[in-house]
C-alpha cells in the first residue's frame, strides 16, 4: 500500500512544470520526506490553493484533523501556505523543484539527517534523473518542448548596464526589489547542499544568506523559519555582497512578479553546472545584455577569467576572448576588468513571460 501511494504522489508532484523520472532512488526521497500519512494526503490533494474548510469537505476528512496535518506539513516545506486579503490560510501542495528540495536544506543546519538528504538528493540528480536530463539537455528542441520557459531569468548588474541607453525595470536590479513590499533571505540551497557532501563552494566572500525570497513566498519563509525577515535596505545589502563576491543574480523569469532571486556561483548551482554542460538550452534565460571587447585596450591580465561562473571567458593571443553561447551576460566580469576593455551591450529586447495566477507562490 505504502509503495503505490509514494508512486502516486510522484504523479501528483509531476503534474508541476518540472517533472521527476518516478525510479526508486526517487521513492526513497519521497519516503525520506512524507510520512505515510502525508503522502496520502499529497497524492489527492488538488490542483490550486484551497482553504481548509474548502478541502475538508472536497476530500470528506475531518477538517480539524485535516488542518493539523497541513500545518505540520507546512513546517516541512511540503506544504505552502499563503494568507488571503482577510487573513485566511489558503494551502497548496509545494512542487518538488523549485520548493519540497530546497526547503529541506534552506535553514544551513547541519545534522545527520541533512547529510543523508544531501547524499540521496546527489545520487538521484547525478544517477538517472541526471541521465535522463543529459538526453533531454543535448537536444536543443526537445529542451524547450520540456520546458518551453527558462524558469530562472539572469539580471545583470546594474551598474554595469549601458550608459545613455533604455533599460526596462525588469532589467534592473534595483528595480526588482523595489517593487516588492515584504523580503526574506534564506541559506542558498545549493551551496549548503555542497557542504553536506563535503564539496564546498570554492568562491570567496559568498554570502551564507544569499537566496532573496519575496511577497507571500517571503512570508511563508519567515513564518515556517526557513529563512528570516528583511528589510528593502538588506535586501540591496544583500545584492551589493554577492555582486561583490562575483555572484550571478537569477530571478523568477516572469514579468509580474519575481518570487525570488538566486545567487548563484559555478560550482553548487545545478542550473549553471547543467548550462556549462549544455550551452544553449532553455534552463536558464540569457539577459538582455552581452560582453563587448576592446581588443587594444586588453592588458591580458585575466581577471575577468576567474570572475566568470560560466568559464565563457579565455584569453588568446593575451586578448580576452568571449564564449557567446556561455555567457548569460551577468555583467560580473565586467566590474573586475582594470582597463576598462570590457563592457555590456544590448544584444536583444525581450521580455520575461507573464505567468499571472499560475505560479503566485511555490505552491500548485
Amino acid at each position: 500500500m505504502s509503495e503505490d501511494i509514494y508512486f502516486k504522489l510522484g504523479e501528483r508532484l509531476n503534474e508541476n512544470p518540472m517533472k521527476m523520472l518516478l525510479v526508486d532512488p526517487f521513492l526513497d526521497i519521497l519516503r525520506e520526506f512524507y510520512t505515510e500519512e502525508e503522502a496520502t494526503l499529497g497524492a489527492q490533494f488538488p490542483l490550486g490553493a484551497h482553504k481548509a474548510p474548502e478541502l475538508a469537505a472536497k476530500l470528506n476528512r475531518d477538517e480539524k484533523e485535516l488542518t493539523d496535518l497541513l500545518e505540520t506539513m507546512a513546517d516541512k516545506g511540503l506544504i505552502f501556505v499563503a494568507k488571503t486579503e482577510h487573513g485566511d490560510s489558503e494551502y497548496s501542495l509545494t512542487q518538488f523543484v523549485p520548493g519540497v528540495v530546497e526547503f529541506q536544506l534552506m535553514r544551513g543546519t547541519d545534522t545527520p539527517k541533512d547529510r543523508k538528504t544531501a547524499r540521496m538528493l546527489t545520487d538521484y540528480f547525478e544517477g538517472e534523473m541526471g541521465k535522463l536530463t543529459a538526453e533531454v539537455m543535448k537536444d536543443p528542441e526537445m529542451a524547450k518542448q520540456m520546458m518551453p520557459d527558462a524558469p530562472v531569468r539572469t539580471v545583470t548588474v546594474e551598474k554595469e548596464l549601458p550608459a545613455g541607453k533604455e533599460i526596462y525595470p525588469f532589467e534592473k536590479v534595483t528595480e526588482l526589489v523595489n517593487r516588492e513590499t515584504s523580503f526574506a533571505v534564506a541559506h542558498c540551497y545549493c551551496r549548503h547542499h555542497a557542504y553536506l557532501i563535503d564539496e564546498p563552494c570554492k568562491v570567496e566572500g559568498a554570502p551564507d544568506y544569499s537566496c532573496l525570497w519575496f511577497g507571500k513566498v517571503a512570508d511563508y519563509i519567515v513564518d515556517r523559519k526557513f529563512g528570516k525577515r528583511i528589510s528593502r535596505e538588506e535586501c540591496l545589502e544583500v545584492v551589493k555582497a554577492t555582486e561583490d563576491a562575483g555572484l550571478i543574480h537569477n530571478a523568477g523569469n516572469a514579468l509580474d512578479q519575481t518570487v525570488a532571486m538566486c545567487n548563484c556561483c559555478g560550482c553548487c548551482c545545478g542550473f549553471i553546472k547543467m548550462l556549462k554542460s549544455y550551452p544553449n538550452t532553455t534552463i536558464i534565460a540569457d539577459s538582455n545584455f552581452e560582453v563587448a571587447i576592446d581588443a587594444e585596450s586588453c592588458s591580458g591580465c585575466g581577471d575577468c577569467l576567474d570572475r566568470c561562473q560560466l568559464s565563457a571567458l579565455e584569453l588568446a593571443d593575451e586578448v580576452v576572448q568571449v564564449d557567446k553561447d556561455r555567457c548569460v551576460g551577468c555583467g560580473n566580469c565586467v566590474t573586475v576588468c582594470p582597463t576598462e576593455c570590457l563592457s555590456m551591450v544590448r544584444r536583444k529586447d525581450e521580455k520575461p513571460p507573464v505567468i499571472g495566477d499560475r505560479f503566485a507562490g511555490l505552491g500548485v
